[in-house]
């Protein structure tokens, strides 16, 4: 770090109810305090506009063409923990949690994965889920980055942040459901 002239950066614990007082389901995230030191373009990662949204849902109105009229549907994927699947691309240290019982107080670490509250995180899960999705046959959309169409299969996904919006058939979006199993940890629901 001396060598670098580095800070680590601090983290914190982030509890969270994402249930309600009757069916509590807390979660608690170890989050990076980086702060913003000032503007940096490359730190861009996209957010769809509701037109994005828009057409997504509109696709899964329109019924298929010839003998395959089958009914569209829509599914929405939720990746759990999105950060820490990409990679980061530039040297952080952290400073290590005091309720780590394998580190001795005053430790750093070097974080391999990104992690939520650093600058580049949300730019490193983009990449990284562009990259999934591309490899699986999906291109990605002139107009926006973040909305990808995989023309074998006729399935047209929106992403934003750690949300995908889908529709296509039935059989394509069980495909796409079984594809981001292998990837990531998700929860599926379909409409």
């Amino acid at each position: 770090i001396q060598e670098t002239g580095q800070l680590p950066i601090g983290t914190r614990w982030v509890d969270v109810n994402k249930g309600d007082a009757a069916n509590p389901n807390c979660r608690s995230r170890l989050v990076g305090r980086e702060f913003n030191i000032g503007k940096d373009d490359t730190l861009y990662a996209a957010t769809p506009p509701l037109e994005a949204l828009r057409m997504v849902i509109s696709e899964a109105a329109t019924w298929g063409e010839g003998e395959n009229r089958e009914r569209k549907s829509i599914m929405i994927n939720y990746v759990r923990r999105a950060y820490f699947y990409a990679k980061a691309t530039r040297d952080i240290y952290i400073e290590i949690p005091a309720e780590d019982p394998e580190v001795s107080p005053g430790k750093l670490g070097k974080l391999r994965l990104c992690l939520y509250g650093t600058r580049d995180a949300a730019k490193g899960w983009q990449e990284e889920l562009s990259a999934h999705l591309e490899k699986i046959g999906f291109k990605r959309g002139i107009g926006h980055p973040s909305v990808f169409y995989h023309p074998e299969r006729d399935l047209m996904t929106l992403v934003h942040g750690d949300d995908y919006v889908s529709s296509g058939m039935q059989a394509n979006l069980s495909w796409l459901e079984l594809e981001l199993q292998k990837a990531y940890e998700i929860q599926t629901q379909k409409i």
